[in-house]
């Protein structure tokens, strides 16, 4: 039996993560975050950037 790679079940968990996060934000409009939008978007392009990278990183090894 193979052993998972660990880069693609941390990228599968964040794109999970990211959809859970998108459902709840739908589900409640009301919340937002204390600091400026600019910082929230920043956030995440971070989280996109870094969940790219982990199926990237999957694929090369």
């Amino acid at each position: 039996m193979k052993n998972p790679n660990i880069f693609f079940v941390i990228g599968c968990l964040m794109v999970v993560v990211a959809i859970c996060f998108v459902a709840f934000v739908l589900n409640h409009p009301e919340m937002s975050f204390p600091w400026p939008n600019s910082i929230t978007y920043a956030i995440y392009v971070l989280f996109l950037i870094v969940t790219v990278f982990m199926f990237i990183k999957s694929r090369k090894q």
